[in-house]
């Protein structure tokens, strides 16, 4: 599911990005509906939802796909189910090149919420940052603040007169930094279990893709425990599947050393 590329089907949407071809696979737009339909089902809220999706993981691709083209590949972009790909059978393969570009991605996310709130700043809305129970940082004056918190981090700005534009400011914020901080744990196939994964196998190859599956596997663990205490299901069946694919994973893999 998340390492194949699936096959071409009717209801591909296919578009530029540059040089850089994207498809949009079918399968993916009915998971962004589902996630969407979650919380606040009204249509608005829904398609700010989907609209917010899509250009997030365009955007977490295409920061792995600029580094791709840098190294020199020429990557393709194909979103599908909970994400996407960056695909390229032609760039280099050195271990420095794949942990650039495998953390090009939550990197460019996280440079696109910046890139947010400096325009949020721009349009002459107050911003803020509170860092856990530390210092709370602010720029402009902030009467009626709109935000929200992840993983210690809290960002807030003056709120805009079209609750339009607060949802969707909302949504993209969240979902870049989320993403983004999501694909830099250590789990398989994540971008941080890529960099894991390259980082294991300086010394020995084989016992190197075994750490890293079992530090992937510990890590998913971890988070289906997170996921309960959240009292998020979607968290815990994410994980887990991780954590079973893992599983798998080593399995064949030390089956296949005999």
């Amino acid at each position: 599911m998340f390492l194949v590329e699936p096959p071409p089907s009717p209801g591909d949407l296919h578009f530029q990005m540059g040089e850089i071809p994207v498809r949009i696979h079918p399968f993916f737009w009915l998971v962004a509906l589902i996630m969407g339909m979650q919380g606040d089902a009204a249509p608005a809220a829904v398609l700010s939802w989907m609209v917010a999706v899509v250009v997030s993981i365009i955007v977490h691709e295409m920061g792995h796909a600029i580094f791709q083209q840098h190294f020199g590949g020429r990557p393709r972009i194909v979103l599908y189910g909970l994400g996407g790909l960056a695909i390229c059978e032609d760039c280099d393969r050195s271990t420095r090149s794949q942990i650039l570009i495998s953390l090009a991605g939550p990197c460019a996310g996280f440079l696109f919420a910046v890139a947010i709130m400096l325009i949020i700043r721009t349009l002459g809305h107050g911003i803020g940052m509170f860092i856990g129970d530390g210092a709370k940082l602010t720029s402009g004056n902030i009467l009626d603040p709109k935000g929200f918190s992840v993983f210690g981090l809290t960002l807030f700005w003056e709120e805009f007169s079209s609750p339009q534009v607060n949802r969707m400011l909302l949504d993209l914020l969240w979902i870049n930094l989320l993403w983004g901080a999501v694909n830099l744990l250590p789990i398989y196939p994540l971008d941080g279990g890529r960099v894991a994964r390259e980082v294991c196998q300086l010394g020995s190859a084989q016992q190197g893709i075994v750490l890293s599956l079992r530090i992937s596997m510990v890590a998913a663990i971890m988070m289906i425990l997170v996921g309960f205490s959240w009292q998020s299901w979607f968290t815990a069946i994410f994980f887990g599947y991780l954590a079973y694919s893992n599983y798998q994973t080593l399995t064949a893999y030390r089956a296949s050393l005999w």
